[in-house]
């Protein structure tokens, strides 16, 4: 085994396994015997900034020893280094963060070191959390299962002792967002075009293109090609770790980052977007701000609560985000195969676009084979009941 020493109090870096390992001594235990700390990575760079992270925690106070660190420190702690190490973006960062304050606000979770988490007391702690949306719970479960495997790794813990509690489910009725109606459409978009709404430039975009709000709002006049016809998505609207919008120079996911055709729909109002843009670098900016999601969601459901846009008999939560549902079904409406649906939404899978979108395929199906019954009928095939022959089957 090959180990390079640093000097005193900086460590070793050895070779190990398929990478390497470094050790920095923390401490000294009782018996005034040195309390070593491992960490891994698959080069002598990323060893070392994990030891340097480590070095810098000692150096202000606000390294915890093994036996003493919660759950929520350590998990407080592997964030800062993928944020630091340039694995999760600032805005990433922020929505962990928001997950892990849930986690903190429970006394016993905040308080109990992870060696002595007991089931019974993660799985109390799990309970009170059943009244959130299950995306939240599921978020908080992700978390502390992905921080006890930390553990084990790093020896603080020699088994995850919560490998096996099991997820609870939400309590909440959760309305599922649905695309707007075709006269539901074609009323708002009469609004939209004929009245003088904030943000009515960045809803009709959405309903006409399936841009997130977030990648509409942080368009440049640069991202418009009107002599190809194209919208190039490189770039969303983001929190930094204040809470603060700004301009992410990413998308939410690496498939979001495309580029779009321009329908002949779509082409005069990108054109007057053009024009009331004149001059400034964003498309849409207010008081030398970028605008976010929030606010337009704000008012498009001012909007379509005073022009009574929603059909109270149909089922569903309509939200901003139907906008995008509604350009994604009339697409599928209007026979648009899957493949090219999921590019023009840019989501990472087929399959969130198969399942998102599932209803509407499934009545595009029926309705083709309602069409392909009409087509054989003409033929004169399925006309009565067929002929059963003694030879059949």
């Amino acid at each position: 085994m090959n180990k390079r020493k640093r000097g005193n109090g900086e460590g070793t870096v050895y070779k190990y396994q398929s990478g390497y390992r470094g050790q920095i001594v923390v401490g000294t235990d009782e018996d005034g015997k040195p309390i070593r700390r491992s960490v891994t990575g698959k080069t002598i760079k990323e060893v070392n900034e994990k030891l340097t992270l480590i070095k810098n925690s000692m150096i202000t106070g606000t390294y915890i020893a093994p036996n003493k660190i919660t759950l929520p420190e350590l998990t407080r702690q592997m964030l800062k280094d993928d944020l630091n190490m340039n694995y999760i973006k600032e805005s990433t960062y922020s929505r962990h963060i928001e997950t892990l304050k849930r986690i903190e606000a429970d006394p016993y979770m905040k308080t109990t070191p992870i060696q002595k988490l007991s089931y019974t007391g993660v799985k109390e702690y799990l309970l009170t959390e059943t009244h959130a949306a299950q995306s939240v719970i599921d978020k908080i479960y992700m978390m502390m299962q992905r921080t006890m495997r930390e553990a084990v790794k790093r020896k603080i813990l020699t088994a995850n002792q919560l490998e096996d509690i099991r997820k609870p489910r939400s309590t909440q009725h959760r309305e599922k967002v649905r695309a707007l109606t075709k006269d539901e459409q074609i009323k708002l978009y009469d609004v939209l075009t004929s009245e003088d709404i904030n943000y009515s430039h960045q809803m009709l975009l959405s309903m006409l293109t399936g841009m997130r709000m977030g990648e509409i709002n942080a368009l440049t006049v640069d991202d418009i090609d009107l002599k190809m016809k194209t919208i190039s998505i490189s770039k969303t609207i983001a929190r930094d770790l204040k809470g603060r919008a700004f301009v992410s120079q990413s998308t939410k996911t690496e498939n979001g980052t495309r580029i779009i055709r321009i329908s002949e729909t779509a082409m005069p109002l990108v054109k007057e977007i053009l024009e009331c843009a004149e001059g400034d670098e964003y498309l849409f900016i207010r008081d030398g701000k970028v605008i976010n999601t929030s606010q337009v969601n704000l008012q498009f459901q001012r909007v379509v609560a005073k022009y009574d846009i929603v059909d109270k008999k149909v089922k569903g939560k309509v939200s901003l985000h139907s906008l995008r549902h509604t350009f994604a079904t009339r697409c599928i409406e209007a026979g648009m195969q899957a493949k090219v649906l999921q590019h023009l939404l840019g989501h990472s899978d087929i399959r969130i676009t198969l399942n998102t979108y599932c209803d509407a395929f499934e009545s595009f199906q029926q309705e083709n084979i309602a069409m392909a019954d009409e087509y054989l009928a003409q033929m004169g095939i399925g006309k009565g009941r067929p002929r059963l022959l003694e030879s059949a089957g």
